[in-house]
């Protein structure tokens, strides 16, 4: 005999073995009674959750022939026999993922019209957001007015992907994921009808892989029977968790390495990691997320007292964002590796949440190049001598820095700098930003060219360290330009000065301009210093003399000549 996977032997054949779906199963058990069945009906709901199996328990027990009379189907009489073997012609199933076109909707149509052999003649459409429009449109009518005979499940796992005039003709009854207890239940219970001998570890282990759907429960727990025992690599993602919590970077990269090459995809790494953290977050708020036991609480608030909420915070909100980047890269392994990577470089304080708009500078620019990202984010690791200053919100026309404090001691002008023994000017030391924006305003930016001080005008200083003079401008495109003349700036904050400085240049995070006006709105002229006329001689050429010279074979007329 072919073994049955555990999900197909023991799937439910009446509605009082459907667990945690209570509301769809009352209100079907009275629709049965009363003899109010609806037409047409609409299962949704994640995968595993029992939309087909309700579905063929309520065909049952409408084509039972010895009804007990409470709703549920005999089990015993020919017709009941029939459905649990399959072979009922009073049941059509139609897969509609690859019967998804109109001629498969005809023929369905077509045949609903012939009679059948019991009472009630049930079409289960399964995953219906399938059908193409074509298709959902040639059902309508059909499905609005069926024979009397007939009756239309379908069942889907995304109800929004099913047009809305299918919607409004049915009865549209929503199933929920089944809570951890009651599968934790359901499992022991089918381990004992199986005669299989399990631990509570092994309960826990397959109920935390089910998340909920019961068919993927009693898969993991065919593979656990299977393979003898709970794969190695589960305790890998505790391992990567309590990195998290101790915020040990090698821990994590340690565990993550282990995990990968075991043999686990680093995508369910991610995928398993970020519901840990979502319970461990959960659980320090004393709410139970539905999807753990009881006998994990604790376990779980110890981890969540360790853990600082901004830190939790802040690794969900990487992992989610790893979830989506994985799917495009070609190295799983390397994006998650990066988010460890961010998360511990960039610091969060117990008790308060991380800002995603400001930060420190691997998260400002954590949203332009991967290789820049990898970059800022190693570099923030390393100690400082002192903290980086938070630049201010983004603007959408950056102002000129406010005039420096009063009470603020100001920079030396570079005439009072005293030179040492040696006859060497000393540097300037602890240099703030209010300083350094004065020099710049007035004294640097005056002796700079014309094109060079009609870039920079915008520019704002909005960090000084380690001799880096950090500017901000406007957009992508007017750094770029700036980048062209970052050396003179660097050579006149220099000599204003007296010690050497390099300067960095970034772009506000401020969106793009999506139209070329805008583009063009953004770019500044080339502004020309009145001051770098010179006034013609009179003896030398006139104006139109040298438009003349300059565009061979013009004439001049006599107006402008002045003859």
């Amino acid at each position: 005999m072919v073994y049955q996977s555990l999900y197909r032997r023991f799937r439910p054949q009446s509605f009082s073995e459907v667990i945690g779906q209570d509301h769809l199963v009352a209100a079907l058990r009275n629709a049965v009674i009363e003899e109010r069945v609806g037409h047409a009906y609409l299962l949704s709901g994640p995968r595993g959750t029992g939309k087909t199996s309700t579905a063929r328990i309520l065909a049952k027990a409408l084509n039972c022939l010895e009804p007990p009379g409470n709703g549920e189907p005999c089990g015993s009489c020919e017709s009941c026999a029939a459905f649990e073997s399959g072979n009922s012609m009073d049941l059509v199933e139609l897969d509609a993922a690859s019967n998804n076109n109109v001629a498969n909707i005809r023929e369905i149509t077509a045949n609903a019209a012939l009679g059948s052999p019991g009472k009630r003649k049930i079409y289960l459409l399964d995953e219906v957001h399938m059908l193409t429009t074509a298709a959902s449109n040639a059902l309508l009518k059909t499905l609005e007015e069926p024979p009397e005979h007939v009756i239309f499940i379908l069942a889907t796992t995304d109800p929004q992907k099913v047009l809305p005039t299918i919607r409004s003709r049915t009865q549209h009854v929503e199933l929920t994921l089944v809570p951890a207890q009651l599968l934790n239940d359901h499992v022991k219970d089918i381990a004992e009808r199986a005669e299989l001998q399990i631990d509570p570890t092994v309960v826990e282990y397959v109920v935390e892989r089910g998340a909920g759907s019961v068919r993927d429960t009693l898969s993991a727990l065919d593979q656990v029977v299977t393979a003898g025992g709970i794969p190695e690599t589960r305790g890998s993602v505790d391992a990567l968790v309590e990195a998290i919590a101790n915020q040990d970077l090698t821990e994590a990269l340690t565990a993550i390495a282990t995990t990968i090459e075991a043999g686990v995809d680093p995508k369910d790494l991610a995928y398993r990691a970020t519901r840990k953290l979502r319970d461990i977050f959960l659980a320090g708020a004393g709410v139970n997320s539905g999807q753990i036991s009881e006998a994990e609480l604790p376990a779980l608030a110890d981890a969540a007292s360790r853990m600082t909420r901004a830190m939790n915070v802040r690794a969900l909100e990487l992992l989610g964002r790893v979830l989506v980047d994985m799917r495009q890269s070609p190295d799983p392994q390397l994006v998650l590796d990066l988010a460890m990577v961010r998360l511990f470089a960039t610091p969060t304080q117990p008790g308060t949440t991380h800002d995603t708009s400001q930060g420190s500078p691997a998260r400002r620019e954590a949203g332009t190049k991967p290789a820049e990202q990898a970059r800022a984010a190693l570099a923030a690791v390393q100690p400082q001598e002192e903290p980086q200053t938070k630049a201010s919100e983004p603007k959408a026309a950056p102002l000129p820095p406010p005039p420096p404090d009063a009470n603020a001691n100001p920079a030396p002008p570079p005439d009072e700098l005293q030179p040492d023994e040696n006859g060497a000017v000393e540097a300037p030391k602890d240099l703030s930003i209010a300083e350094v924006s004065d020099v710049w305003q007035h004294k640097v930016l005056p002796v700079l060219t014309a094109k060079a001080r009609a870039r920079f005008q915008v520019a704002k200083v909005i960090d000084v360290a380690d001799g880096r003079i950090r500017f901000e401008l406007p957009n992508e495109i007017h750094r770029e330009r700036c980048e062209q003349l970052k050396g003179d700036i660097e050579k006149a904050l220099s000599e204003m000065l007296h010690t050497s400085v390099e300067a960095e240049l970034i772009a506000s995070e401020e969106k793009a301009p999506e139209s070329n006006d805008q583009i063009q709105s953004t770019a500044e002229e080339e502004v020309v210093d009145p001051a770098e006329f010179q006034v013609a001689s009179d003896g030398g050429p006139s104006s139109v003399d040298r438009v003349l010279e300059a565009f061979p074979g013009a004439v001049a007329s006599e107006e402008e000549t002045g003859k």
